[in-house]
């Protein structure tokens, strides 16, 4: 029979492998090199928009169409600059400005078809560049990395984080979720025999 120290010392062993390992994921999960960077700013001025044209489709996109006024505060911009910037998303059909029905002189700022297809675009890149990726790795590799993220999904809603459309993101319960058991041990990869 353990004795009460023996136990403690077990959990606390564990309560530091835990914690290694979280601070592991953590790293190469937020890990942006330099080379990283540039290729997603290139990514994005692939089709020449700046990011506060980005960030103006990001805020339509998540907003829906917005009046200029609420359109600068969200961008954090006068109306003055708002204007500039919509003017110029105007002119390559990037967005369309349209008169309140129940407020003539407000303009309120609309998504075009062509601005929603920039995120539609980048989705796609991103999910071309993690098949390839995918391909890299072992069946066990993959279930271990499915039952992970389905994991983050499930601590997700514990925490009563907003859900957004998305796999990471969708509310229901985990849909064919591989239990550990059913999965054959993967082969683990110490933080050591990844090249940093």
């Amino acid at each position: 029979m353990e004795t009460a120290l023996r136990v403690e010392a077990r959990d606390d062993a564990t309560s530091q492998r835990r914690a290694t390992i979280g601070d592991d994921l953590l790293d190469e999960l937020t890990a942006w090199s330099p080379s990283d960077r540039v290729g997603m700013l290139r990514s994005w001025h692939r089709g020449a928009f700046s990011l506060i044209q980005l960030n103006v489709v990001a805020v339509l996109e998540a907003e829906g169409p917005l009046p200029m006024g609420r359109l600068a505060d969200e961008l954090d911009v006068s109306v003055a600059s708002a204007t500039g910037i919509v003017d110029r998303m105007e002119h390559r059909g990037l967005i369309e400005r349209r008169h309140a029905t129940d407020d003539r002189r407000v303009v309120v700022v609309y998504p075009t078809d062509k601005s929603a297809g920039i995120f539609r675009d980048m989705a796609a890149r991103r999910r071309e560049h993690l098949a390839r990726m995918f391909g890299e790795l072992t069946e066990d590799e993959l279930a271990g990395l499915l039952n992970g993220i389905r994991a983050i999904r499930v601590a997700r809603q514990r925490a009563g984080e907003p859900h957004e459309q998305g796999a990471l993101h969708d509310p229901s319960p985990v849909p064919g979720a591989v239990a550990a058991a059913d999965v054959p041990e993967a082969r683990t990869v110490e933080s050591r025999d990844v090249a940093r």
